[in-house]
């Protein structure tokens, strides 16, 4: 792994912390960088046809037609869909079932199907064929799988069984995953393999080339919202730089994910409309609790202490209300606990850290039993901002006398590190919307065994608990809601985890383009409800 070549400098100013960046300004290289070099920022006398294909941009490849390797992307393209949606505010709502109910307090359910929907093959959504694609899908790794289904089945041609093998409550939200997304039997061989993928989304897939490429044409026969933009090519692109030119190079381009920087400048072209929304992921760091350095809750909390989210915020993702004090986004109100978030008193913040039993050195650096207070930070670059949040936490830590070197890798190098045990900090974007109910995610994140984008060697028998005893109780009694606020408040006390900042998508394209709006929970970029 390369160590983390700066992408940014952030000098930080004692009586007021500030960042100054200055990224580098490499040429970027990409497969598709042939549009950049066509600037026509007045877009006038673009033909019809340019408008025609609407192409949306973003940083993340196509790995398998198999929704259990790229079903977020099929989900959010509007070409698969899920039995159950939801709304803005994270609520549960209708989508391939109109209905469901449990019968023995959440471990039998019945989902009641929408009727007259086509798949892309112009066969009919049946309970046999939801049946068949959810067995397949339980058997891949899928978010399912911690529903411990038992059996699926069909009591009538628009009737689904499910019997789970203990009560869970919040099961209806994890059939809201993209790796529950329903495909048509023709999408399958007699292996179960994906061979094409056929949905039921507002679009059908008429060519899919991985890594970078799907090529997709409006389906006349959908449910519902008809598309009006008729064709769309989807085209992945790591590169920020590379995706903030494609947006300004031709009208036809939908960019996401954009860098504050980027922001900045696109918001500068008075024809490009740019649109930013908080979204139900957080930028948080995991430690290896086993590690020495991380063992005392302590010292977690008072890493904690020492971080400037609001410097943060400001500085580097441009916005005014991202500072995270709990995992949780605001958009899980009752999960919500009572913090407090203060610019740190780096002076008093040391002085902690002495009681605990550390010295510093001539320079200031805290050293414990001989052993420099010194670890590396992995990071991706997948995510723009997360290399110059880095590198914020690292000035900000050297402050009070930590040593940190930040290390720039893979995406997939977090998880590998952590099961091979040699992960020490690892700092990322966490999505819990994709499980719309917070218990599947914290489920999932804080089991006892620990989890690759979770806890690592952490576990509090009295969250374990708290979780098992949520999925036995309804939605929204008393006492779950009690057991919310102690999971909430077990994860700030401890913090295994800690957050840094509430995420916020960056979107841009033409001025032209009507009906533009972003997901709060990242499932959907609504390309059914776009136009010209």
């Amino acid at each position: 792994m390369n160590k983390f070549a700066p992408l940014a400098v952030i000098l930080v100013i004692m009586g007021g912390l500030g960042f100054f960046l200055s990224q580098n300004n490499n040429k970027p290289t990409n497969a598709h960088n042939h549009s950049e070099h066509n600037h026509d920022h007045s877009h006038d006398g673009h033909s019809h046809d340019d408008k025609q294909n609407l192409i949306v941009v973003t940083p993340w490849e196509i790995t398998s037609e198999d929704p259990s390797k790229s079903g977020f992307l099929f989900q959010r393209l509007g070409i698969a869909e899920t039995l159950v949606e939801t709304d803005n505010q994270g609520k549960l709502t209708e989508g391939l079932a109109i209905s469901w109910q449990s019968t023995d307090n959440g471990k039998t359910w019945e989902f009641k199907l929408r009727p007259n929907v086509k798949f892309h093959d112009n066969t009919d959504l049946t309970a046999d064929t939801v049946v068949k694609s959810l067995n397949v899908a339980l058997s891949k790794p899928t978010a399912l799988k911690p529903a411990n289904i038992d059996k699926i089945t069909a009591l009538d041609p628009l009737t689904v069984k499910f019997e789970l093998k203990q009560p869970l409550n919040a099961f209806p939200a994890y059939l809201a995953h993209s790796t529950s997304i329903i495909l048509a039997n023709s999408a399958f061989d007699d292996k179960n393999n994906v061979v094409k993928l056929v949905g039921t989304g507002a679009y059908q897939a008429t060519k899919i080339e991985p890594p970078q490429k799907i090529e997709q044409v409006a389906f006349d026969n959908y449910w519902g919202e008809k598309a009006k933009i008729k064709n769309i090519t989807y085209l992945a692109n790591s590169r920020s730089e590379t995706r903030t030119l494609l947006a300004q190079s031709k009208p036809n381009y939908l960019v996401y994910t954009l860098d504050s920087a980027s922001l900045k400048r696109l918001q500068a072209d008075p024809n490009i409309q740019v649109h930013s929304q908080s979204l139900a992921r957080t930028i948080q760091y995991k430690v290896n609790v086993k590690d020495p350095l991380f063992a005392d809750v302590k010292v977690r909390e008072l890493m904690s202490k020492a971080i400037d989210r609001q410097g943060i915020a400001t500085s580097i993702l441009n916005i005014q209300d991202g500072m995270a004090e709990q995992i949780l986004p605001p958009v899980f109100a009752d999960w919500q606990v009572k913090t407090i978030s203060q610019k740190p008193d780096y002076s008093a913040i040391k002085q902690e850290f002495i009681k605990l039993g550390f010295t510093q050195d001539d320079k200031g650096m805290l050293s414990k039993d001989g052993k420099p207070f010194k670890f590396t930070l992995k990071t991706f670059s997948d995510r723009p901002e997360l290399p110059l949040i880095a590198t914020a936490l690292q000035n900000q830590w050297q402050q009070v006398g930590i040593a940190v070197d930040v290390s720039v890798g893979n995406f997939s190098e977090i998880p590998a590190s952590h099961q091979d045990g040699t992960l020490q900090m690892a700092l990322y974007a966490r999505n819990y919307g994709l499980i719309p109910d917070a218990t599947g995610a914290l489920a999932e994140d804080f089991a006892p065994q620990g989890s690759d984008w979770g806890v690592m060697n952490w576990q509090n028998a009295d969250l374990t608990n708290a979780l098992t005893q949520l999925n036995a109780l309804p939605n929204n009694s008393p006492e779950s809601q009690a057991l919310k606020q102690k999971i909430s408040q077990i994860i700030v006390d401890e913090r295994p985890i800690t957050p840094i900042l509430y995420y916020q998508q960056n979107v841009a394209t033409s001025k032209d383009l009507k009906g533009l709006t972003i997901d709060p929970l990242e499932r959907n970029f609504r390309l059914n409800q776009l136009s010209w």
